[in-house]
């Protein structure tokens, strides 16, 4: 298969992903569970604009996410199709990953040194499980996977690989989601009276998240076991 293929499969689940997490997402949660500057008023304002605030904040923080995610699968099929070990790739791998910049800044080196393992384990699966999609002789994604898979393979892989958030749920004391919303891009210029919050949302986000992989997992489970029996 090309790698043009495998990268439109791949950004094909994750972009899907991420709209099913923008629509699973409670601003109510996140900002009632993670305000950390005072200001009930504001909250008030912003939950009454909460459509403008999804626009505005949480949308374009899951589409930065997207975006480092398509950036780094790029440098893992450079492994996939290289032969050279994983600890070559580490360093371009984690420092353009979608989680790896949201760490805590006050984590211990060795606690940040076992996240990291953890995170690298996963890329090296999942670039491992890529290959025989990337050897194929076929030029589109679906033939290819029923090409070079069988369909318990496929699942296999779509379980595993496609639950990209594992890490948060895996180490939830290791990350912070954090995003400033301010006033005056959400109620206009006179929200600069009112200054900014700083909402802590790693909870909700694995929350969202987790229920949106749950759905696209399961509809790509669908496809596959159409395009197999097919």
């Amino acid at each position: 298969m090309t790698r043009e293929a495998v990268v439109e499969g791949y950004e094909r689940f994750l972009g899907d992903a991420v709209e099913q997490t923008v629509e699973a997402f409670s601003l109510t949660r996140a900002v009632q569970n993670g305000v950390e500057t005072p200001g009930s008023g504001l909250v008030d304002k912003l939950l009454k604009n909460s459509e403008r605030v999804q626009q505005t904040v949480v949308q374009p923080e899951l589409e930065g996410f997207r975006d480092r995610a398509f950036e780094q699968f790029d440098v893992l099929l450079d492994y996939a199709e290289s032969d050279e070990g994983i600890e070559a790739y580490r360093d371009p791998l984690t420092s353009v990953g979608a989680f790896e910049t949201e760490l805590r800044d006050d984590l211990s080196p060795e606690r940040r040194e076992e996240v990291l393992d953890f995170m690298v384990g996963r890329y090296e699966r999942f670039g491992d499980a890529l290959v025989p999609l990337l050897e194929s002789d076929e030029t589109e994604f679906w033939p290819a996977a029923v090409a070079a898979l069988n369909a318990d393979q496929a699942h296999e892989l779509v379980e595993e690989h496609f639950r990209y958030t594992k890490p948060l749920r895996e180490y939830p004391d290791a990350f912070r989601l954090v995003a400033t919303v301010d006033a005056s891009d959400v109620i206009g210029p006179f929200g600069l009276l009112a200054g900014s919050l700083t909402v802590v949302y790693t909870d909700e986000a694995v929350r969202a998240t987790a229920a949106a992989e749950d759905t696209v997992i399961r509809e790509v489970k669908g496809e596959i076991d159409s395009r197999f029996d097919g």
